[in-house]
This record gives structure tokens, sequence and C-alpha cells, in this order.
């Protein structure tokens, strides 16, 4: 595990990232801290149906029509 310090540039709080992670210095990222204060970098990738029209992505459910019972039902 690798350790790295934090600084304050005005309004942000800075963490050094080492290279060897090989993180891109040009990409955007979402943020993401749990509960336990881990925090998580999520590159952002390119939305593929930001410029799709009104169901031109629509699939049909193949398996609309099965029963699947949960623990408390009977088979007969």
């Amino acid at each position: 595990m690798r350790n790295s310090r934090t600084r304050r540039q005005g309004n942000f709080i800075i963490v050094k990232i080492p290279e060897i992670l090989a993180v891109s210095g040009r990409k955007r990222y979402y943020l993401h801290q749990n509960a336990y204060g881990a925090i998580l970098l999520v590159p952002r990738i390119r939305d593929y149906f930001a410029d799709a029209k009104d169901g031109e992505y629509v699939q049909q459910l193949e398996w609309e029509d099965i029963f699947v019972p949960l623990e408390r039902e009977k088979i007969e």
C-alpha cells in the first residue's frame, strides 16, 4: 500500500497520486466517499445514450412469463 500526503490549494484539498498507479492527469473522475471515509475515484466514460432518440434502444424481455418462486412459496 502506498502513502500520499494532502495539501490545501485555495478551496481544494489536493491528493498526490504516484505515477506508478498510472492515473492519467487529463481524465475526469466521479468522486465517492463511503461511510468509513474511503474515497473512490471512478473514471467518467462517454454516455453512449446521450444522442439516442426515443425508443432507439429497446430490448424486449425474453423471460417475462417465467415464474420465479421465493423461498416461502411452494411449487406444486
